[in-house]
């Protein structure tokens, strides 16, 4: 049974299809999600393929795209990988049944900031696209002269102006970005998740090994430690690997989209619009920041594996336990990093990413000029 640690990803998960079984109603909700987000994604393109040379409305059409190939690549990455996350999340959940009773408030603790973090991730991600189908219903019926516009940007090769074919277009678009919504925070929460409870676990070891009387303590207590230290490294580097694609992807373009939305809002200062465009910025930023916050608490606490068991009493262990522990320092030494490609994410990742959309921003500006 999955767990409350998991809450909102099992929602979301199966809002997109890549939920546990593999029935033909979760291959029937993810072949349809999949091919409305693609043929979303498509109007986006020939919308930009058509106004290449306007960078205001090319800027404005691109960011959307970006994002839903994102969505894309998340929603088939999670599918390819189905039975290995469920696997994960199963693994997990037994796994903190082998802690002590004392230990559980360390996990617990861990997944209560996840939760929150999940919940405000899905809250801000939710209104932006609530944001988008609201400016889009303001333009139709709001404003004195009506402006017929899809939530995004968007061309096809027919025309839907009839208002019956533009209000089921409007309604197509509008699930559209829901389910690009659901992608995002169903990938990016879930890998927060699992390197969340590999945190909880990583604390665990480290207060076990502090906590050791060596001389009190004899070889097979030591090695079942170190044994459950090497089955966490092996759990957390499975995690990785199952979101490596992602996290590439997701690093490489996030200083596209920020570009983009940074000169939007900089573009649309003092309008309506700039709330549209700053909640989407915001949405983006937390995606980034799932990735980059978990690889660097990934690579500081399984670092820390080292140094809580140098500060332990190992000198008062017989020589046989010292070997053994020396091992297992030196295997602790190398860090857990949440590598893709040659790409890593960790917090000064993000800070480069922040200060090269910014930079992107300045150069977009004085192309306007």
């Amino acid at each position: 049974m999955v767990g409350d640690f998991f809450h909102v990803q099992r929602w979301c998960l199966t809002a997109i299809g890549v939920a546990r079984g593999d029935t033909l109603t979760n291959r029937t909700i993810f072949t349809v999600s999949l091919l409305t987000v693609l043929v979303m994604k498509l109007g986006t393109i020939l919308f930009a393929v058509n106004h290449r040379t306007e960078i205001m409305l090319l800027c404005d059409c691109l960011g959307p795209t970006f994002t839903a190939y994102l969505g894309l690549l998340r929603q088939c990455v999670l599918r390819q990988q189905r039975t290995e996350l469920w696997q994960l999340v199963d693994e997990i959940i037994a796994l903190k049944q082998t802690v002590k009773s004392s230990e559980h408030r360390i996990i617990e603790r861990y997944n209560r900031i996840d939760l929150l973090h999940a919940w405000a991730y899905l809250v801000s991600a939710m209104a932006t696209a609530v944001l988008f189908t609201a400016a889009a219903l303001w333009k139709v019926f709001g404003s004195d002269a009506a402006d017929w516009k899809l939530p995004l940007l968007m061309e096809f090769p027919f025309d839907i102006q009839h208002p019956v074919t533009f209000a089921v277009f409007f309604i197509w678009c509008s699930v559209a970005i829901v389910w690009v919504v659901l992608e995002s925070v169903a990938c990016d929460s879930s890998f927060g998740t699992l390197c969340s409870s590999m945190l909880a676990h990583f604390v665990i070891i480290q207060r076990r090994f502090e906590g050791l009387g060596m001389a009190e303590q004899h070889f097979g207590t030591v090695g079942a430690l170190i044994r459950y230290h090497q089955y966490v490294l092996c759990l957390t580097k499975r995690i990785i690997g199952a979101y490596r694609h992602i996290i590439f992807n997701q690093l490489l373009i996030s200083s596209i989209l920020l570009c983009m939305l940074g000169f939007q809002l900089v573009i649309s200062a003092g309008t309506s619009i700039m709330v549209v465009y700053m909640v989407y910025s915001l949405a983006i930023i937390i995606q980034i920041t799932y990735y980059c916050y978990y690889g660097s608490m990934l690579h500081h606490e399984s670092e820390q594996v080292q140094r809580a068991i140098y500060g332990g009493a190992w000198y008062t262990a017989d020589i046989r336990t010292q070997k053994l522990l020396l091992l297992c320092m030196m295997r602790a030494s190398k860090a857990v990093d949440a590598n893709s490609g040659f790409t890593r994410a960790s917090l000064p990742a993000l800070k480069s990413i922040l200060n090269s959309a910014g930079s992107y921003i300045t150069l977009l500006l004085s192309l306007l000029d």
